[in-house]
């Protein structure tokens, strides 16, 4: 089920109806994708050995399971009759799978740069029956589907690992229907965090970290590529890790404005710390 190379999926080719037509020009365009610089491919290989060896774990889901925030979260989805949906960085895969149980008539995408972890999920949603949601493997950069593919793209705790987010919003963009929306969870930068702590300090675990940006910068890059706010939120997300020599001194560096900011403590030699989550939905603007 993984997209090779060559040409974008129909939505005849992931089980779906209405077939759309591969152009030449989709077709070189994907192409040209996969010839990314050596080291954004280092980036995505590393943070796909990362996902692989973590997202199916109890630790990751209890950490990121946040069921309240999920649930409001899934109110930004339109309701649509013919909803085909994108779940962007699907990880484990429990976003798309919740998205297919409640709503059987929709169809749903996972995609996802960890083959392992996408061939666990495809064996889970056999187990549960869901015959709506198929899961597939793409390269971290081009989404391997025709324009217009999609009514919504869901993207949950994920973009701050894309290596090139200004070709990822171009993507959603193209793939999303004229009236399509983009709904995304993602951990930001405190705004008073001017000396970067937290992207020092996530980079420290070599998982495919990129880039945690603050809530203004998100909505200028996403309104760049014609996807205006409509909606949004604030949540958190808490987790705890072991720490080192690396760690040690990044904090002792670390003013206490800044470790207040992100509720950081450290008990037992493990660092804990709280995010704050942007969450919001922005609908495709097309100018006229």
């Amino acid at each position: 089920m993984g997209a090779g190379g060559g040409a974008y999926r129909t939505r005849r080719e992931v089980g779906f109806c209405r077939p759309i037509a591969i152009t030449s020009e989709c077709s070189t365009r994907h192409q040209l994708s996969v010839a990314v610089k050596d080291s954004v491919k280092e980036v995505i290989q590393q943070a796909a050995r990362s996902f692989d060896a973590e997202l199916h774990t109890q630790t990751y889901a209890t950490t990121h399971a946040d069921s309240d925030q999920l649930n409001h979260l899934l109110t930004f989805l339109p309701s649509r009759d013919d909803q085909v949906i994108l779940d962007l960085a699907t990880g484990a895969g429990y976003v798309a799978m919740e998205i297919a149980k409640r709503n059987p008539g929709w169809r749903i995408v996972g995609l996802d740069i960890a083959s392992g972890a996408i061939k666990k999920n495809i064996e889970l949603a056999k187990q549960q029956g869901l015959v709506n949601v198929d899961y597939q493997v793409f390269d971290g950069v081009t989404l391997p589907f025709e324009e217009n593919f999609f009514s919504t793209v869901f993207c949950r705790y994920a973009l701050h690992h894309f290596p090139l987010p200004h070709t990822t919003l171009a993507e959603v963009g193209r793939v999303l229907d004229k009236s399509g929306k983009f709904i995304v969870a993602d951990a930001v930068r405190c705004r008073n965090d001017a000396s970067d702590f937290i992207n020092k300090f996530q980079v420290l675990k070599n998982d495919g970290h990129v880039r945690m940006y603050a809530t203004d910068e998100l909505t200028k890059m996403f309104t760049q590529h014609g996807l205006m706010l409509e909606r949004s939120f604030e949540s958190s997300l808490s987790f705890d890790r072991a720490s080192n020599q690396e760690y040690a001194e990044l904090i002792a560096d670390t003013s206490d404005e800044i470790k207040k900011a992100y509720h950081l403590s450290i008990v037992d030699g493990r660092i804990r710390l709280t995010l704050p989550i942007f969450n919001a939905v922005f609908g495709k603007h097309t100018a006229p």
